[in-house]
């Protein structure tokens, strides 16, 4: 079966369902979510992530796909993926 769930932005390591697809990240009451589309029978797999604000240096941003940017004013913030099998 398949599902949108709503997963709470954070750095490091998420489990989700295999194949999860992100389709937005966005402020909801002040705290930035991530939507996903989701198999909800499918095994959980660890995906990490990284967050960097505009202006801040990025160390090795080919092993990241980005996945959206999002506005915590005054802040502006841009969250990626690291890439596996690189």
């Amino acid at each position: 079966m398949t599902q949108i769930w709503k997963y709470r932005v954070d750095v490091g390591t998420i489990m989700m369902p295999k194949g999860a697809k992100i389709l937005t990240v966005q402020m909801q009451n002040d705290i930035p979510h991530m939507w996903v589309i989701v198999n909800v029978d499918a095994e959980l797999e660890e995906r990490v992530f990284e967050i960097h604000g505009t202006g801040h240096n990025i160390r090795n941003i080919d092993e990241y796909e980005y996945i959206g940017t999002y506005i915590d004013n005054p802040f502006v913030w841009h969250l990626f993926e690291l890439i596996k099998n690189k």
